[in-house]
């Protein structure tokens, strides 16, 4: 429950909050990560409605299996995921204008099918300022190392 308190809260506050006259980038960069963690909350939550704020409706994603997706199928995921825990690390938002590309690593534990995982992943995800709101525009993931 808290945890849907939080991503409640991340969506008020990030949704609304944009690149504004006065901003310094290190306002913009918390904004846009604020919005990167909700996205990793979301998996655990299983909170689609999370995702459908904050992704475009014309975002793309490359999973680690190298296959394309679009928000729908991204959205759809959420709804099944087998996450407990989603956890970042690393993450540096790179700002140009209206727009901000973050990296970072990030890991993912769960059980599926009554077996434990865990996976470690680096991503590279696009936002973009667009009509006084920051949505992700496109991702991709893949996998790295122990």
């Amino acid at each position: 429950m808290r945890a849907r308190i939080f991503v409640s809260l991340l969506a008020c506050v990030g949704i609304w909050a944009g690149p504004v006259a006065g901003d310094t980038d290190s306002d913009v960069e918390a904004k846009v990560l604020a919005m990167q963690h909700m996205w990793g909350q979301a998996y655990v939550s299983k909170d689609p409605k999370a995702l459908e704020r904050i992704l475009d409706d014309a975002f793309v994603n490359v999973d680690s299996d190298g296959i394309l997706q679009t928000k729908a199928e991204v959205v759809a995921e959420v709804r099944t995921s087998t996450a407990v825990q989603f956890l970042t690390e690393s993450m540096v938002v790179h700002l140009h204008g209206d727009a901000a590309i973050v990296t970072g690593v990030f890991e993912i534990k769960g059980v599926d099918h009554g077996k434990p995982y865990a996976q470690r992943e680096r991503f590279v995800d696009t936002w973009l300022y667009k009509n006084g709101l920051w949505v992700s525009i496109a991702g991709f993931v893949t996998r790295v190392g122990r």
